[in-house]
């Protein structure tokens, strides 16, 4: 039985994921918070960069910039893109969401990749989206809640485990780790599931596997077509992949392998930071590929005694490649042929463990909780948010095919090194220079930034690139083994392994310059609440009150982003000031963006309506009157063309991107220009009433439109649409620009 009423949608951002989700080419953004799942598109706008940071940042931290040309950012009256979050939908899920992940399927219903989603109770659902009910589609759900998984007694139950879910990079499979040390598969229908043609080579290979296939469809004969993208799935227990997987802490899948292939970190005894003086570094970390067909695994490498407080595995794309493994006090990159290379970031690092580090102790970083993610899908370095707000960059020393070195370092303030206020939860990049920063803490931000380096550095001649290609090229051929027969052979990822040049550390302290683009609010963690009647507002103030008075004030967020936030049952508008227009029978506002000279409105700019038309009626009397909006208040237009004693309003809208106001009165149709409000035009014997255009008469507006001259059809489109009775007969009035002038078209519907 449900005893509790939930007064507030849950705000904490705990998932995140960036795909092509409502159709092949769409840039989406999908965010869970517990059991909300909330999808996002993204738009990208003009804004002063500054007052938009000002905003986020200042409203809880009003120290944080400084002078304006300390942060990095933008001054004031410079516009640059930001990008913005628009909810497209939002659904209430049965249960509490553990990882998100995407999927690409043979086919879907919108043409992009569906949406993996793990819950808590060893739970899998496949989601895509329909645009026929423009809405999310279940494709399948998953259970795997049994008791022959259940191990000894006295293990803990599935509920009680941590379970999270990981899929190939190339959708062949994903793994849900769940329970204390068991894996269920779920296979995908992938083109071409028996034979890898990535990596077929005429010269090495036989007969081109595309013929043999043909060969044996002839002899076996058709097959049956299969009805769902995903194939029958299976739980593996972790102990018959790997005896030495007994206490499995994290699982990825990685990128480069032919088949499905994922690293493990684990131990063989339980770790504790009260025995390091016996079990100092207990961790394993071992590569084993799937074998979907068989049903079995092998391991491909092994790492041992590897420091006891690594708690996360992040894969790598190229130019990197391989694993970076993440603990409390050390980073540690490891490649494909088991090639190791640490840091230690804190004095911690060399006294808790043995394995071989490189020594930034005085960084003084505590890694805990911390979320990486790599700048860019193209780029060589990460981005590492910690538990307490602050970035870092990690850098790689790359020499040709290998890592042979890495290192943090801060990013200092003034280039928003503090921009995110507490620890995040997830990260996702979500488009060049932009990456979206989940929490539970604080308000989850849309960051980006900007790199600012020597051109002289950078950019080489197109001569010494090319030489550089063909030496690079010549020795990947003469140094090709066996072993690279295990990765795969995408010629997108050898070409970025060709281009990229061997380099130092990274020195710059002042490369990356960070600014919030956009927010999401969040109202926890509520760690105590107070109910009582807050203190009494003036009644001429107070528009709407509420009947029983009562807040909630409760303490949220945490560090630097914690704050009072105060609950009510209602909106409560305030008059901020007053205008008194008697008889008031209809109001309309509108926001023109240019005069007559083509100069911007300054109140448009921002996104604000500058004028208000009203209509009123008293005793018979039927008047219009103009106000300007301004900063300074609500005026009356004075020594216009607009005429008050014209008679009632019926409607009133904008032409022409906002240059051009019009006015729909009972016989006449006045449009004025939009800086001096002077008329522009005026069409008079018609007997006009407005009514709302259903999709029945938009039908009927396409079709009488279809017959329309030309030249208006190359007009600006459509600007507005009116219904206008003559009689018991309906018209529609198609306003159009053309060459600076309106065309009216009536036609019958």
């Amino acid at each position: 039985m449900q005893s509790f009423t939930e007064l507030t949608p849950p705000t904490a951002v705990t998932h995140s994921l960036s795909l092509p989700f409502l159709s092949a080419s769409a840039n989406n953004l999908v965010v869970a918070k517990t059991s909300l799942l909330q999808i996002f598109s993204l738009k990208s706008v003009l804004h002063d960069t500054t007052a938009t940071s000002d905003h986020l940042l200042q409203a809880r931290r009003p120290s944080f910039h400084g002078p304006a040309s300390s942060t990095g950012i933008p001054r004031h009256g410079e516009r640059a893109p930001t990008t913005k979050l628009v909810l497209i939908a939002q659904y209430e899920l049965s249960g509490v969401v553990t990882s998100l992940a995407r999927v690409k399927l043979q086919d879907s219903r919108s043409g992009g990749e569906a949406l993996l989603v793990s819950f808590r109770n060893a739970k899998l659902s496949l989601v895509e989206w329909d645009p026929e009910r423009y809405s999310i589609s279940t494709i399948s759900i998953h259970l795997y809640e049994r008791e022959d998984t259940q191990g000894s007694p006295w293990e803990p139950d599935i509920e009680d485990n941590l379970s999270y879910l990981s899929v190939d990079p190339r959708s062949r499979c994903a793994a849900l780790k769940f329970g204390a040390r068991h894996l269920a598969i779920l296979p995908f229908h992938q083109p071409g599931d028996d034979l890898v043609m990535d990596d077929y080579d005429s010269e090495l290979d036989n007969e081109k596997p595309e013929t043999l296939q043909s060969a044996a469809k002839k002899e076996e004969g058709p097959k049956e077509v299969a009805t769902t993208p995903y194939g029958a799935s299976f739980v593996l227990s972790m102990l018959a992949l790997d005896p030495s997987l007994l206490h499995p802490v994290h699982l990825a899948f990685l990128y480069e392998y032919r088949d499905p292939t994922f690293g493990v970190l684990s131990s063989q005894v339980a770790s504790s930071t009260s025995l390091l003086h016996e079990r100092r570094d207990t961790l394993s970390y071992t590569v084993i590929t799937l074998d979907l067909e068989q049903r079995a695994s092998t391991a491909l490498l092994s790492v041992n005694n590897l420091p006891y407080d690594l708690f996360a595995i992040v894969p790598l794309r190229l130019p990197i490649g391989g694993t970076l493994l993440i603990g409390g006090n050390e980073i540690i990159h490891v490649d494909q042929a088991g090639k190791t290379n640490g840091a230690a970031v804190n004095d911690f690092g060399r006294s808790s463990t043995s394995f071989a580090l490189a020594d930034q102790s005085d960084l003084g970083l505590r890694l805990e909780g911390c979320v990486v993610e790599q700048l860019g899908h193209d780029g060589s370095e990460l981005l590492l948010l910690m538990n307490n707000g602050e970035l870092g960059i990690v850098g790689f020393k790359i020499d040709g095919r290998s890592v042979s070195g890495l290192s943090v370092r801060r990013v200092p303030e003034s280039n928003g090194g503090l921009a995110f206020l507490a620890g995040p939860s997830c990260a996702s990049l979500i488009g060049r220079g932009r990456m979206f920063v989940g929490s539970e803490e604080a308000d989850s931000v849309v960051l980006g930034w900007s790199r600012k380096l020597d051109k002289l550095k950078r950019q080489r001649s197109i001569t010494e690139m090319d030489a550089d290609e063909e030496l690079e090229a010549t020795d990947m051929e003469d140094d090709i083994d066996d072993d690279d027969d295990l990765y795969s052979g995408a010629k997108t990822e050898e070409k970025a392994m060709e281009l990229l040049p061997t380099s130092d550390m990274p020195d710059q302290t002042d490369d990356y310059r960070f600014r919030i683009h956009d927010s999401l609010d969040n109202f926890g963690p509520m760690r105590s609440v107070a109910l009582g009647k807050p203190p009494q507002q003036s009644s001429t103030d107070a528009l709407v009150t509420d009947a029983s008075g009562l807040e909630l004030l409760v303490t949220s967020g945490r560090s630097r982003a914690g704050g009072l936030t105060t609950f009510r049952r209602q909106i409560e508008p305030r008059a901020l000031e007053r205008h008194l227009v008697p008889n008031v029978s209809r109001l309309w506002t509108v926001a023109v963006s240019k005069s007559s000279d083509g100069r911007a409105n300054d109140q448009q700019s921002e996104g604000l309506d500058n004028y208000m038309i009203t209509s009123t009626h008293n005793e018979g009397e039927q008047r219009s009157t103009a106000y300007s909006l301004a900063n300074q208040g609500i005026e009356e237009v004075q020594d216009t063309e607009f005429d008050p004693d014209a008679g009632a309003t019926i409607d009133v809208g904008t032409l022409n991107n906002g240059s051009r106001i019009v006015q729909v009165l009972a016989s006449e149709l006045r449009t004025f220009d939009s800086g001096k409000c002077t008329r522009f035009i005026t069409t008079r014997g018609l007997s006009v009433g407005t009514s709302p255009v259903t999709s029945t008469d938009r039908s009927g507006l396409e079709k009488s439109l279809s017959g329309a001259n030309e030249s208006h059809r190359r007009a600006r489109g459509v600007v507005l649409l009116k219904i206008i009775y003559m009689g018991h007969r309906a018209f529609a009035m198609v306003y159009m620009i053309l060459k600076q002038s309106l065309v009216v078209s009536i036609e019958s519907i």
